[in-house]
């Protein structure tokens, strides 16, 4: 089926107009207009049209120092579109990345009814022995380091860890993740034995799970200090 004409001819404005989007990407304290025409090899005076027409909408703003920048309407989508992403997609690569940085199993859980914690997401272990999945188990809310951190009860590192409370012989470390209301969602945590796990390491461990809690919160759209 062939496309319209007039849907033909419009494609050509459009693409220009994403390119002029684009540069930006590369180039987050603005650009001129002579910079920009250079960039995507358009006459100065398509771009000044094109821009124009991004002005009016908010797309960019121009500053006084006659620099262009992305103005507020595109952060409005970045918002909407992170909004729309659910909170496994957005936490799993970090689950990935904590568990390869710490060597021990990275989780996500939830909070269910009132006292449980619900894990949705394991990446474990690539060592010999490492925790067993408990994807679709449930753990106490209370006396557990994942059930604490969706409580808020971290300390002023931004993580809680514990010991002996899972399982015998088990270490773990948590931190809530925020949500762009600034309220807690979930928490991602670490388990290992603990024999594998000095105090030393459990502080680096912890260090770790908060920087990604935190990560993980901004791509939430959360806004509080952390």
């Amino acid at each position: 089926m062939k496309e319209a004409p007039e849907i033909i001819q419009a494609i050509g404005p459009v693409e220009r107009t994403l390119q002029l989007l684009l540069c930006f990407q590369t180039h987050p304290d603005g650009l001129s207009l002579t910079e920009l025409s250079h960039l995507t090899n358009l006459a100065p005076s398509t771009t000044t049209r094109l821009l124009k027409m991004l002005e009016r909408y908010a797309f960019v703003c121009r500053g006084p120092d006659r620099m262009y920048h992305l103005g507020p309407q595109i952060m409005q989508l970045g918002l909407s579109a992170l909004s729309t992403m659910s909170l496994y997609e957005i936490a799993r690569p970090h689950l990935r990345m904590l568990a390869e940085e710490v060597g021990e199993s990275a989780q996500l859980g939830v909070l269910k009814g009132a006292n449980e914690v619900l894990y949705v997401d394991q990446i474990s272990s690539r060592r010999m022995v490492h925790a067993a999945m408990w994807v679709g188990r449930t753990v106490s809310l209370d006396d557990t380091a994942i059930g604490s951190a969706i409580k808020g009860q971290v300390g002023t590192a931004g993580y809680t860890a514990t010991r002996h409370t899972i399982e015998p012989d088990v270490s773990s470390v948590a931190a809530p993740l925020y949500d762009k209301h600034n309220l807690i969602v979930g928490a991602i945590n670490v388990i290992g034995p603990t024999y594998r796990i000095s105090d030393e390491q459990l502080a680096r461990i912890g260090v770790s799970v908060a920087e990604h809690a935190q990560l993980i919160s901004q791509q939430l759209g959360a806004t509080q200090p952390f």
